[in-house]
């Protein structure tokens, strides 16, 4: 990010993203249906599963399966262990050295030791499932081959059970930061839907009356390229900014969260509608008991049965939308008779949301201008940590 300011006024502020560009939906094309999800998933190594996740679903939409409810349950599974385990690290390394006024994090030794128990348990959830937490292997088109025993469920429950002080904990720690004042106009957009709190399905809704199929995904959203930086930027036609993520899900769908999700939202007061953006970090921390308390309630309803059906290729078109860690992720694949990719679109949260944060930074500097340097610094880069954008996939 650079901005300029002349004679006590900010001047000029752009948001460069200068990660090159890795073009996934270029070398998409010519592949088999089935080699997508194993491909989008290496667009970045925080959210695979969010990529692997939005990928199937729309290549089986494409080809007309439909999953069976123990395919979706493992799904889920999958998705909130790994967003989770992305907001722990997200919280404890890149957010607090910021509020502690440190420059590394070897400061924070408590706070570390409490991090690694949290991600070594989470990532057990999504390797087991999975095969291994990073770039799982055995998330496919069709379901999952193979399940662990049901001994290793058990134990991945009792896992997830030992760590849920640590995860309240972490949110009254969160929720005791202070944050700099700021107001955001952004539009808040999530997925919502009557079947709880919707992370791999739903209605896209917003809290200006947005409420479209995820089908209808293109003729509400306009994604543009920028000539100062490489990741795109995507709007709701006609209404500009729009901001998504924890906040923005935790603001529309709070009644939705799991009462333990709840309980923790009530202890630092949050209540919705929360316009600072720099509050997505308590949303994120709150968000992440949620995940957990689901995870041990989805991990109990395992049958171990219908849990793969081989896929018939078939040609079509197919576009779905999820919860990635950071928001809206929306993957669109056109399928031929052969089974092979002819068109690729991939929308990331961090598209979603480039103009809300530069907005944002633009405000908070113009409302701050009179602060020393160094220190207006920090605030704009807590700002761009509090939304935790994810460059490698803004420029997939």
């Amino acid at each position: 990010m650079k901005f300029e300011i002349r004679a006590g006024k900010l001047a000029n502020l752009k948001l460069n993203i200068w990660e090159p560009p890795r073009f996934f939906e270029g070398f998409l094309k010519g592949r088999s249906f089935d080699e997508a999800p194993d491909i989008t998933a290496r667009i970045c190594g925080i959210c695979p599963v969010s990529h692997m996740s939005t990928a199937i679903r729309a290549i089986e939409k494409a080809i007309g399966f439909t999953p069976s409810e123990e395919i979706d349950r493992l799904r889920k599974i999958m998705s909130l262990s790994q967003i989770a385990a992305s907001h722990v690290v997200h919280l404890y390394v890149l957010a607090l050295p910021d509020y502690y006024r440190i420059h590394v994090i070897t400061g924070m030794e408590n706070e570390l030791n409490r991090l690694l128990r949290l991600k070594e348990v989470l990532n057990r959830v999504t390797g087991a499932f999975g095969g291994r937490a990073l770039h799982p292997v055995a998330m496919m088109v069709g379901g999952f081959p193979k399940l662990p025993s049901r001994d290793t469920i058990g134990a991945l429950i009792d896992g997830l059970q030992s760590i849920r002080e640590d995860l309240f904990d972490t949110a009254a720690m969160i929720g005791k930061l202070r944050y700099p004042a700021l107001e955001t106009d952004a539009e808040f957009v999530a997925l919502s839907g009557d079947a709880g709190y919707c992370i791999n399905k739903g209605t896209i809704i917003s809290n200006r009356g947005l409420q479209a199929s995820e089908d209808d995904y293109d003729s509400i959203f306009e994604e543009r390229e920028l000539v100062y930086s490489n990741a795109k930027r995507t709007t709701i036609k006609g209404r500009g900014a729009l901001m998504v993520g924890a906040l923005a899900r935790l603001n529309l769908n709070l009644e939705k969260l799991h009462p333990d999700a709840r309980k923790a939202a009530r202890e630092p007061g949050f209540t919705p509608q929360v316009n600072n953006p720099y509050g997505n970090n308590l949303a994120q921390a709150i968000e992440t008991i949620h995940c957990v308390s689901e995870c041990i309630e989805l991990l109990g309803k395992i049958e171990g049965k219908d849990h793969y059906k081989k896929p018939v290729i078939r040609e079509g078109f197919g576009s779905a939308v999820t919860e990635a860690p950071r928001g809206l992720l929306c993957h669109q694949y056109q399928v031929n008779r052969r089974g092979a990719i002819e068109r690729a679109n991939i929308i990331t949260p961090t598209a979603h949301n480039f103009l809300s944060l530069e907005d944002n930074l633009k405000k908070l500097i113009t409302e701050n201008v009179d602060l020393p340097r160094e220190e207006l610094s920090l605030r704009c880069e807590m700002l761009v940590r509090a939304y935790d954008p994810c460059f490698s996939c803004s420029v997939h």
